[in-house]
């Protein structure tokens, strides 16, 4: 009996000790859970302050990009230093240390404070160091801008944190940005907005042909065999390409013949013989140039759409954006390396009283510093050419240098 009751008082006692070592094993690896939740949540945030800095830059590139031209036409003048500006006002807000519109609310400053504000709510201290800003042209319609920043992220309870070095890079388009270039050349009448250029090629030879005569002129092309062609279905707007000369092509404002050697000695009319495929390579009811000079049947539509819409090309020397924001015309090569150039419309110039120089190359970079430039050939093709001119080193990069007059 003794031995029975030596028993039950040694489980008498050892059961609260036992409840004790359940309890604070339990407890520790409660603990230790909510140390490893904490831990999550706290990498979690982390993450997501690096995607918050990467949608600002997206967000405040563009609204840098805008209230530097806004800033620029207002003034009058272009900027210092394009690059330390940028990066003053997507860091403080601020351009010359004063308030510039849209992003003097809107900056890494004000950032870093809603970011604060809300660590502190989920129990997070941060503390940014470090910031670098870097902002370069990536290329000719594209501005990339970077920031770095070193970041210390630890909890207010536990003990914590996070040390890491953010970075968030992003490409920002230029397109659709006012170029601050035509306002700063024209006393701010006259206003371009950053549209880009789809074709390669501004002008385009579509036939050669062995035999020309009767002049140059432009019309519509007419594609049609000699054998189902009446003169009723012409006239001196349309361009006949077909197989041989006939005479009732005489309706028509001109003629290309793909399979005849020679002129025929009637025919008058501006035509082209000997033009290989031109009834395959001439797209029917399309405007074509009749260029009796060089033999040529030439399109170009490319180079009137591009004049008339003030499409935007790259260019190796006239100016990058970041150089049109310092108020520059040609290509700061060592520093920025990737240029843009358009052909100034000068209808736009004569209809906002700014006197025009008609003997100036219209490349923007070149009619502002007064370059001359030559007519090309074109069979009054469009109103355009009555007054484009463009000088001999562009006329070969845009495919004009065979019409040059």
């Amino acid at each position: 009996m003794k031995g029975i009751l030596y028993s039950i008082m040694i489980s008498l006692m050892l059961i609260p000790i036992l409840a004790l070592i359940i309890f604070y094993s339990q407890s520790s690896q409660i603990r230790d859970i909510d140390i490893d939740i904490r831990a999550n949540e706290l990498e979690y945030f982390t993450k997501s302050i690096e995607k918050d800095l990467l949608r600002f830059i997206e967000i405040n590139g563009k609204r840098t990009l805008i209230s530097a031209v806004s800033m620029v036409i207002a003034n009058g003048t272009g900027l210092d230093d394009a690059q330390l500006r940028l990066g003053e006002m997507i860091k403080n807000g601020t351009l010359y240390g004063n308030p510039a519109p849209l992003v003097d609310t809107s900056n890494l400053e004000t950032w870093r404070g809603k970011i604060g504000d809300l660590a502190s709510k989920s129990g997070f201290n941060v503390e940014f160091k470090d910031v670098q800003i870097n902002i370069t042209q990536n290329d000719s319609f594209n501005i990339s801008f970077e920031v770095r920043i070193f970041m210390n992220i630890s909890d207010k309870t536990e003990v914590m944190g996070i040390l890491k070095n953010a970075t968030a890079s992003v490409l920002v388009s230029i397109k659709d940005i006012e170029d601050p270039i035509f306002p700063l050349h024209s006393y701010a009448r006259v206003v371009r907005f950053i549209r880009i250029s789809n074709v390669s090629k501004n002008t385009t030879p579509l036939v050669t042909g062995t035999n020309a005569s009767g002049g140059s002129v432009s019309g519509y092309s007419l594609v049609k065999n000699s054998t189902d062609f009446q003169a009723g279905d012409c006239d001196n707007t349309k361009i006949l390409v077909t197989d041989a000369i006939v005479a009732e092509a005489s309706a028509c404002g001109g003629v290309i013949s793909q399979t005849d050697d020679t002129i025929p000695d009637w025919f008058s009319d501006p035509c082209i013989t000997g033009a290989i495929g031109a009834m395959s390579k001439i797209p029917n009811n399309t405007k074509i140039y009749l260029d009796q000079t060089k033999r040529k049947v030439w399109d170009l539509s490319n180079l009137t759409s591009d004049i008339t819409n003030g499409y935007y090309h790259n260019s190796s020397v006239g100016a990058s954006f970041l150089d049109r924001l310092e108020g520059n015309l040609t290509l700061s090569v060592d520093r920025y390396k990737y240029g843009l150039e358009t052909f100034v419309y000068l209808p736009d110039l004569t209809s906002a009283n700014i006197p025009v120089d008609s003997s100036l190359s219209v490349l923007d970079h070149k009619y502002w510093s007064d370059i001359a430039g030559s007519s090309i050939r074109n069979g009054n093709y469009d109103p355009v050419f009555d007054w484009f001119k463009i000088d001999q080193e562009s006329a070969i990069n845009y495919g004009m240098n065979e019409l040059q007059t």
